[in-house]
């Protein structure tokens, strides 16, 4: 593809001229690729995504993710010089490529229909899903972090033009990661009577059950326990009287599902508080100071809804400071989580969606 060097005898030293990299029009088929296209179109592919600005490559059949590898190649390479050097990109097989090809030769499609893709949706949070009905009548809320030695929970209170008060900040010690079903069981009812009671509980989505590795069996009945503990505790608080209900009834008032509890999708609270660093949460005390001294969390550029801001009062920051670093842990994801909860399910806060929007 690059010819051959040239080599010129100069003043006692050899100079290498490399010739200049030149486009490839032919129909070849490196690579696996079945090219059909004659050498106008191949030029149109070409100079399209060589010369077009990224942003203007999202109107042919190509993904975001895509894209992004080819912006990579074009400012670590430059141009493209044939049609099937497009294949040696992560993500690009034969299917995909000849579809964008074939988009960039027969045009882009009609406004019509791309319109739909450009709608943007409401991603899913929580199950069960909380329906516009059921927000307004949510003035308080609690949310659990469940670790392997520790159950932490964030009380929250709500009040229409007023900042979010933190009223509850507290955790539970788990002595022992092998307990006996019944032993769990009275676990979760000390835990029941020490939980505030709320509008809503909440609690991140447990991981999906995954076959584990031989001479893991320990962290396997880990996980399950933790599962276990997660179900009761969660059943205990649904059976809680509920703002959605009425008479102690489990029907909805409004037809909308009845539930006070809700499972936030995982990692959601360490991606908006950017302490998700590759596929590991990091610690949250920095996060959690800066929240403390009514500074800018990160993510945080500009909190339109008085509501979404937090005051922490100087009591809780007393009990936050005088635990050990694992706890304080613990109690940062709780509060963490809520807050997560409330700015994308409560306040519907447009900075933090738009970080799930993209």
């Amino acid at each position: 593809m690059f010819g051959q060097l040239v080599r010129w005898q100069l003043y006692g030293r050899c100079v290498y001229a490399v010739p200049s990299r030149t486009i490839n029009v032919d129909s070849s088929t490196k690579l696996g690729f079945p090219c059909a296209y004659n050498d106008e179109e191949t030029r149109k592919i070409l100079n399209t995504i060589n010369e077009q600005e990224v942003e203007e490559l999202y109107k042919y059949n190509i993904s975001k993710y895509r894209l992004k590898k080819i912006e990579g190649w074009r400012k670590k390479f430059g141009s493209f010089l044939s049609l099937e050097q497009v294949l040696e990109l992560d993500g690009f097989g034969v299917t995909v490529l000849r579809k964008f090809y074939d988009s960039i030769v027969h045009g882009p499609k009609e406004d019509a229909a791309v319109a739909p893709k450009a709608i943007k949706r409401d991603v899913k949070f929580t199950t069960p899903l909380l329906s516009a009905q059921m927000i307004p009548k949510v003035t308080s809320c609690v949310s659990l972090h469940v670790g392997l030695d520790y159950v932490t929970w964030a009380n929250f209170k709500l009040a229409k033009e007023q900042p979010t008060a933190l009223v509850g900040w507290n955790s539970y010690n788990i002595s022992d990661r092998k307990l006996h079903i019944n032993e769990l069981i009275r676990n979760v009812s000390q835990m029941n009577r020490l939980i505030p009671a709320a509008d809503v509980y909440v609690v991140e989505n447990p991981p999906v059950a995954q076959a584990s590795a031989m001479g893991s069996a320990v962290q396997t009945n880990i996980n399950v326990q933790r599962s276990q503990l997660i179900g009761m505790l969660m059943l205990m608080l649904a059976n809680r009287a509920s703002p959605f209900t009425e008479g102690g009834s489990n029907q909805p008032t409004d037809g909308s599902i009845g539930s006070n509890v809700f499972f936030l999708k995982q990692y959601l609270s360490a991606r908006l508080f950017g302490i998700f660093v590759g596929n590991e949460r990091v610690s949250s005390e920095e996060v959690i100071r800066s929240l403390m001294e009514r500074q800018l969390a990160p993510n945080e550029e500009a909190l339109e809804s008085t509501q979404s801001r937090l005051i922490i009062p100087s009591g809780l920051k007393i009990i936050y400071e005088e635990n050990d670093s694992t706890e304080r842990e613990f109690l940062g994801q709780s509060l963490l989580l809520g807050l997560t909860f409330l700015r994308l399910c409560i306040f519907k806060c447009e900075d933090s969606l738009k970080i799930f929007r993209r």
